[in-house]
């Protein structure tokens, strides 16, 4: 994973994601040939190109809003239903002034009053239902919140007896408080005149749009490989081992997986999650590369029923299985998604930048996030090398 420095010095995260899952807004190939320009892009390590890629995006998303506005009946605006099919939202007050603020002065670089944070909600709540990996761990809106405490580890069990004996046994729990504001999560947003003339409900769909794949972009591989230095602390790093002050937190050693018996499972995924049996495993996630997936994964569990019909997504232990380009071909992460913390919070305050000013006469606007994010413990992922495994089909 790849850090890139934006204008001001100050490092910026800001990745692609890509969950398996498409936005369903958007044409197949858009989300497949973004997701790898964006990578390709953080892979280069060259700010520019990166934030052009960012803005193409934008550009993209505006032009298909654009379309869209215009085939649509004007008097159907006023159908809740039409609305929401179409992904826009009814406005609140605050809502409807700030982008009537933004259309007025002919951007957000002219409008005084802060973004409203129920925008900020819809992107979020947005984010965990498009994205299945966010969706699966401990994803928190923390706008407004500058600190968040998580646990270091196991509680000790309460200790039974006389009232006047309690203090003899202490309930000796780490807490360690996440600062939320560390690292910064940047969308670059070009707006035109077109977009600003539609209104500001669909102007309110654009932002959210924007906001919502950029950050998404951003989150997955913080998730998955992020190495702690201007980022989270991703799943496949080693906690314990010593922080390199440029690298960050080393990757875990990966332990060969061969098949998905349910012997193997048992006893290399499920049992070492129990943490030596202090704690119940009732479901666990497991995320893979897509390619994995279709040729280890699938095939491992899908077979031909009784009936003649192909049952596919079939495992002998409880699980979700993720698809992710964050993960490297040959890996498989699991644990449970409750013991990844990841918090994201929002400035509430879209800047601008004519830095990068990629077209004529179009100002570029910065919209900024806050997020950090670690696993609960050392203990909490597990790692695996799956290159050699068979594609033997469960039966």
């Amino acid at each position: 994973m790849k850090n890139i420095v934006i204008g001001t010095g100050k490092r910026v995260f800001d990745l692609q994601l890509f969950a398996g899952m498409k936005n369903p807004d958007l044409p197949d190939t858009f989300d497949i040939d973004m997701m790898n320009k964006i990578k390709n892009a953080l892979e280069s390590e060259d700010a520019e190109v990166f934030a052009k890629v960012q803005v193409e995006m934008a550009k993209e998303i505006e032009r298909r809003i654009l379309k869209e506005a215009s085939e649509i009946n004007t008097m159907a605006l006023g159908d809740q239903q039409v609305l929401a099919q179409r992904g826009l939202s009814i406005l609140t007050a605050d809502e409807q002034k700030y982008y009537n603020e933004v259309i007025t002065t002919g951007g957000f670089a002219g409008a005084e009053q802060l973004m409203p944070p129920t925008i900020f909600d819809r992107v979020f709540e947005d984010l965990k239902a498009n994205h299945p990996l966010l969706s699966e761990i401990a994803f928190t809106n923390t706008t407004g919140v500058t600190e968040w405490i998580t646990r270091e580890n196991d509680a000790e069990a309460a200790w039974w007896g006389k009232l006047t004996d309690a203090i003899q046994k202490k309930l000796e729990v780490a807490f360690k408080k996440v600062k939320t504001e560390l690292f910064k999560l940047s969308a670059y947003m070009p707006v035109s005149k077109s977009m600003l003339d539609l209104g500001p409900v669909w102007l309110d769909k654009f932002v959210r749009e924007v906001l919502g794949e950029s950050m998404a972009v951003a989150l997955e591989l913080a998730i998955v490989k992020g190495t702690g230095i201007d980022q989270p602390i991703g799943t496949t790093k080693d906690l314990s081992a010593p922080v390199d002050p440029v690298t960050g937190y080393a990757d875990k050693i990966a332990v060969a997986l061969l098949d998905l018996d349910p012997k193997t499972l048992g006893k290399e995924v499920m049992a070492p999650l129990t943490k030596d049996g202090k704690r119940a495993v009732p479901k666990v996630l497991i995320i893979v590369n897509p390619v994995d997936y279709w040729e280890k994964i699938f095939p491992a569990t899908t077979f031909l029923s009784a009936t003649g019909t192909y049952v596919h997504g079939v495992l002998p232990i409880p699980a979700t299985v993720i698809q992710s380009v964050a993960v490297d071909k040959g890996t498989l992460i699991a644990g449970m998604g409750k013991d990844y913390f990841l918090g994201v919070g929002s400035t509430q305050k879209i800047d601008f930048s004519d830095h990068y000013k990629f077209l004529e006469d179009e100002r570029t606007y910065i919209a900024k996030q806050y997020a950090n994010g670690k696993p609960v413990d050392n203990d909490s992922f597990l790692v695996f090398d799956i290159s050699d495994m068979g594609e033997a089909p469960i039966v």
